[in-house]
């Protein structure tokens, strides 16, 4: 929690990589993908809650007690980031949540610093700026997709990851892995 404000953090893991087969369990740096994932999660002093969303078996596992089973039609190639989340949200009714947190697993060797300083800016904007969220991105100016925050009554209204402010993250912690020699 944060200045009063409740913070959901859904991790979304598909088993279903077609570029690197069960890519989210996949060891780098001695752990697997989702891990770091879930210690990111645990590690924000924020985040007042966090699941896991799959629909894979061996991924449920790691999960364990913060398992959101997803269901087969949003673990496709064309299921969207933001379905998931809503998917998530829905699936916690009667819980809500002031703040989401998407953390994609493919982003290890993100901080929880970062994590809280997308969230800190979300929280600051809130109701300030016509910005509802904090995302993160790479000094290239590119969206690296560590961290997504979104203030869950707008991003219920609009389904978007949009209208966020731009938290920038140095080259060296925004690894994004898509393919097998990203792993290296």
């Amino acid at each position: 929690m944060i200045e009063g404000k409740k913070v959901l953090a859904v991790i979304p893991a598909r088993g279903g990589s077609k570029r690197v087969p069960l890519k989210n369990i996949m060891l780098y740096k001695g752990k697997a993908l989702i891990q770091w994932a879930m210690e990111h999660a645990v590690a924000s002093q924020y985040i007042d809650k966090w699941v896991v969303s799959t629909e894979d078996r061996a991924i449920a596992l790691h999960a364990g007690e913060h398992l959101l089973n997803r269901p087969d039609f949003l673990a496709t190639d064309r299921a969207s980031s933001e379905s998931v989340l809503v998917h998530a949200l829905y699936s916690l009714l009667p819980e809500s949540y002031d703040f989401a947190v998407l953390l994609q697993p493919t982003s290890p060797e993100r901080l929880p610093e970062d994590i809280e300083r997308c969230i800190e800016i979300a929280v600051k904007l809130d109701g300030n700026s016509n910005l509802h969220g904090c995302v993160s991105y790479n000094e290239y100016g590119k969206r690296n997709g560590a961290v997504y925050v979104v203030k869950v009554k707008h991003f219920l209204a609009t389904l978007s990851l949009d209208s966020t402010h731009h938290y920038m993250m140095p080259q060296s912690r925004s690894l994004d892995i898509d393919f097998p020699w990203d792993f290296a």
